[in-house]
């Protein structure tokens, strides 16, 4: 029986596909490693600030709640308006920006369903709404996106400077950064966290409520600081 040698070229090429496949396996289990590492890290740090021991339909709980420094803002009034203004009274707070094409405008019918769903006790509860992107977000602007969603008559919008909104949102792990690579004809939009935050009569953050969160469960616990 002829036995035909195996070409060098093939050789070389099978030789090369198996440095390949190694290679890639290796890459593989490095980049699980490292995303293991981030997430148990990234955990940490979320655990570490908030101190939540509670976290359920949507709901974080912070026991006990959290002191918040006080900050001041632009309102979309044109006067300047603090967190401290509003002690007395339980604050349903979001961040985002008026050019936002969905998470926005969903929170801000969260917002007005959430007040319904509060009765004659709506008028108890302060919301407000910061905005990320006060480069463009003048009081004008602020005002005229809360007039377009049928919010205007209770829900207070602030903005501010980034260096300002940055200190500030270091309380909240607020994240905000501008993405220019999203063929927007708004010039570029602003990736940022969704969360709605509770605040207590006392100017403390009691819960943190993700994207979606059933209206309902934010309702009750705001029923909780009434």
């Amino acid at each position: 029986m002829k036995i035909e040698a195996t070409p060098p070229n093939s050789k070389r090429s099978i030789l090369q596909l198996g440095m390949m496949f190694i290679f890639g396996i290796a890459l593989l289990a490095i980049l699980g490693t490292l995303f293991t590492i981030f997430e148990r890290v990234t955990d940490a740090q979320f655990s570490d600030t908030y101190n939540i021991i509670e976290s359920e339909g949507g709901a974080s709980v912070l026991t006990p709640p959290r002191p918040l420094p006080d900050f001041t803002l632009t309102a979309h009034t044109g006067d300047a308006v603090s967190l401290s203004d509003f002690d007395g009274k339980p604050m349903l707070l979001s961040f985002g920006y008026t050019f936002c094409p969905d998470v926005c405008p969903l929170n801000m019918m969260e917002y007005r369903r959430v007040r319904e769903m509060l009765g004659e006790n709506g008028d108890d509860v302060a919301f407000a709404f910061v905005s990320v992107d006060g480069e463009r977000d003048t009081p004008e602007r602020l005002s005229g996106f809360l007039q377009a969603r049928a919010v205007d008559d209770f829900v207070v919008a602030m903005s501010g400077d980034e260096g300002e909104l940055r200190r500030m949102g270091v309380e909240y792990g607020l994240y905000f950064e501008k993405n220019f690579e999203t063929g927007s004809q708004a010039f570029y939009l602003v990736d940022h966290t969704a969360s709605l935050y509770l605040i207590t009569p006392d100017g403390e953050l009691a819960a943190i409520y993700g994207f979606g969160t059933d209206p309902e469960v934010v309702a009750e616990g705001i029923r909780d600081q009434l």
